[in-house]
């Protein structure tokens, strides 16, 4: 038995540079430690029909080297047209007659929102539809590796999946440096990420705190003169930025909860951004009722909290000592983070279960 990994390489959304690159490069370099053959990209197989269907021999070709039996690790949701991403999975799955493990990136139906340019599975806006898109996909793997407890309960809740469902927890951040910096304790929040959808940023203007921000300046608010803007920069070169204080984990546009469509996705969802946080020794805000916030307390990551008052009003009190003991947890965990051990280690109980 072989092992093939496949996923799709977007590297930009609206526009914009993200860090979805990463965390999809990161999990090819630990699938090639388990002996995993990436076959590399899929984007460029749909080409006919508008580029939303891909021929026979296409499909054929570019899996010739995958026979019965093999292990192929799926990184979804792969950024194809939905009818062709049907068409690998049947593929895979009913001719090849291979055992299909998805490592769940998104899920699509939970972050559909138009005035961000996110769409459901299949392009759509309605949140049912795509749910049932991305069920007749789910539906066919053997195992899911999802990154938080509320991600697998909602899959399993559909009662659609039968797959093994496996948490991995938060993802990696891998890194060829195992020097971890030793940050100061300072009033400071950064925030780095999309800007598009951090609407709450917008309400700001009144706040004397200090807030970093990292991304290209959003096309749909401005930003509070009162925030420190820092520019763009790619997620390799954006940590070597961070002076010390909290990395800030929120979404939506409020900032006194969380509210909308991606303020809600926190709820199943381990964003990206608190990874890159702790991997940078930084410890982090999160909201209470986020996926990760219980994780966050139990391992003295940093701080919930239910609002950005009151995340100021805790960083304004917070001792030098205590700072030091979330940053020192943050360093800790986060270089186990740069190693990816525990990723890895689920990988390979998939692969081998029961050993």
């Amino acid at each position: 038995m072989s092992c093939f990994n496949i996923q799709s390489i977007n590297n930009t959304v609206d526009g914009q540079a993200t860090a979805v690159s990463k965390p999809i490069g990161d999990a090819i370099k630990t699938l090639a430690k388990l002996g995993s053959n990436d076959m590399g990209s899929i984007d460029s197989l749909p080409n006919i029909f508008s580029r939303k269907l891909i021929s026979y021999k296409q499909l054929r070709t570019y899996f010739r080297d995958v026979s019965a039996g093999d292990t192929i690790f799926v990184q979804y949701p792969l950024y194809i047209s939905y009818p062709a991403f049907l068409q690998v999975i049947y593929y895979l799955r009913f001719f090849k007659r291979c055992r299909l493990v998805f490592i769940i990136h998104d899920i699509n139906s939970l972050r559909i929102d138009s005035d961000a340019g996110l769409r459901g599975m299949g392009h759509t806006n309605n949140a049912t539809l795509s749910l049932k898109n991305e069920l007749r996909i789910l539906k066919l793997a053997s195992d899911i590796l999802v990154p938080t407890e509320a991600m697998r309960e909602f899959i399993m809740n559909t009662k659609k999946v039968s797959a093994n469902i496996v948490v991995f927890g938060m993802y990696e951040y891998l890194s060829n440096s195992l020097k971890m910096p030793v940050f100061q304790n300072q009033p400071t929040m950064i925030f780095a990420g999309n800007l598009n959808k951090a609407g709450f940023l917008s309400k700001l203007h009144q706040s004397d705190f200090h807030y970093e921000i990292y991304g290209k300046r959003p096309a749909t608010f401005d930003l509070p003169s009162s925030l420190d803007y820092r520019g763009s920069f790619p997620s390799d070169e954006l940590v070597s930025q961070f002076t010390g204080g909290f990395g800030l984990v929120w979404d939506g546009i409020s900032a006194n909860d969380i509210s909308g469509v991606m303020g809600n996705y926190l709820r199943y969802n381990s964003p990206f951004k608190a990874s890159m946080f702790l991997a940078s020794g930084i410890p982090v805000v999160v909201w209470k009722q986020a996926a990760i916030a219980n994780f966050i307390d139990q391992h003295h990551l940093g701080i919930t909290v239910d609002s950005l008052s009151e995340a100021e009003l805790i960083i304004k009190h917070l001792t030098d000592k205590q700072y030091a003991e979330f940053a020192g947890n943050a360093r800790t965990f986060g270089l186990q983070l740069r190693k990816g051990a525990r990723f890895l280690s689920v990988l390979e109980d998939t692969v081998n279960p029961g050993k």
